[in-house]
């Protein structure tokens, strides 16, 4: 991984910036993260890091954003997911966050394959062979009156029998709302003993599943920033709002391993998730008209 940091003061306080990525070589289309960092001092304010685009890279996941407070520093975490499907050494370059402040540029190599072993024997083309088989005559049909045998056996006990293949039985559909199942689902998960990374991603898969049916958002395929934004006109309570952005992202953090989180934290993103699928039911029930503006 490579990694630079520059700092500046600025009016008593101190501003760091740092470019990361979690490997420095790759193959044609595998995914690699960049992590963007600023860091200040009580709270200073700033401006994000504004990335649009990275020569002979392409973008698979951007705007994921997370903020960490210790002490008196505050950490702004920026995270993308790159890829390339141009072979050769590139370079993801400095970004600028003020005058004279920049992140170190990294260089990436992009690769077909693996790297060749020439320790290894060489192994030589061989040609095709041609191996003849027959079966002894004696041999080939011993197996035709099994088979007779078998089908007449089967025949004379359906005969016998009468029975008849029994038709598949319609499938009811079921009459579960969408809210009824996310509240029993949520319940089923806070029972289980499921390890931390599937807890993370069935509650906000069950979320996501509970939006779909009950506002035709579909977001399986899509981050959770593009979810948020599709939410937000739904939302008039702000805190509530913020909670829940907050615990989607901390699941994609989990899903991609970038975050492992406190075991107390399981019951505070529980919660969430549950008092949001109360509250949309909520304003849903009270506004139906807004699930056309979404």
């Amino acid at each position: 991984m490579l990694m630079s940091l520059m700092v500046l003061t600025v009016q008593g306080q101190v501003v760091g910036v740092n470019a990361s990525t979690d490997k420095n070589r790759i193959l044609l289309g595998e995914p690699l993260w960049l992590t963007l960092e600023i860091k200040t001092l009580n709270n200073a304010p700033f401006d994000p890091f504004k990335v649009d685009s990275i020569p002979h890279f392409e973008f698979l996941i951007k705007d994921s954003i997370r903020t960490i407070q210790k002490g008196d520093t505050s950490i702004f975490k920026q995270y993308y997911q790159l890829t390339s499907f141009d072979s050769g050494q590139w370079v993801i370059p400095s970004f600028t966050f003020r005058p004279f402040v920049k992140t170190n540029s990294i260089l990436i190599d992009v690769v077909f394959t693996e790297d060749f072993d020439p320790t290894q024997p060489y192994h030589d083309v061989q040609d095709v062979l041609d191996v003849s088989f027959r079966m002894d005559p004696s041999q080939e049909r011993w197996w035709y009156p099994i088979v007779i045998f078998l089908i007449v056996l089967v025949l004379l006990i359906y005969w016998i029998t009468g029975e008849r293949p029994q038709q598949a039985k319609p499938v009811k559909k079921s009459t579960e709302s969408a809210y009824a199942k996310a509240l029993r689902n949520l319940k089923e998960l806070k029972t289980s003993h499921i390890h931390e990374k599937g807890y993370y991603e069935q509650l906000i898969e069950i979320f996501r599943a509970y939006v779909l049916e009950r506002t035709g958002i579909s977001s399986l395929q899509h981050t959770s920033t593009d979810l948020a934004q599709k939410l937000q006109p739904l939302f008039r309570d702000e805190i509530r709002y913020d909670s829940l952005v907050q615990v989607m992202y901390m699941c994609d953090f989990v899903k991609f391993a970038k975050y492992m989180p406190q075991k107390s934290e399981a019951l505070s993103a529980y919660e969430v998730i549950e008092g949001a699928v109360h509250y949309l039911e909520d304003v849903l029930n009270k506004n139906p008209q807004l699930i056309k503006s979404v």
